[in-house]
């Protein structure tokens, strides 16, 4: 997917000496970027689905993917897929 925005000048210069120090292109570091941001909300929602605030269904649509997508997406982050209080 190709995809054009605006960056903010921090978020630009940000991206800027990534590439630089990394020594990779300003395209690799700004999809790093946007990976770990995807991480990071993904861990988040992922915590009230734990909570019992969200179903898999409502953590899905915040994600913008099918259930059947967010159970792979929680396997290839070793992430629980239920959300089950253990038994006692």
């Amino acid at each position: 997917m190709t995809l054009t925005i605006q960056l903010d000048k921090s978020i630009e210069a940000f991206i800027t000496h990534q590439a630089h120090e990394q020594r990779i292109s300003l395209e690799t570091a700004a999809t790093e970027l946007v990976r770990v941001g995807f991480e990071v909300k993904l861990r988040e929602l992922h915590q009230r689905y734990v909570r019992g605030e969200y179903s898999l269904g409502r953590l899905a649509k915040e994600l913008g993917i099918t259930t059947w997508e967010l159970v792979h997406v929680l396997e290839e982050h070793r992430l629980q897929i239920h959300n089950l209080p253990l038994a006692v």
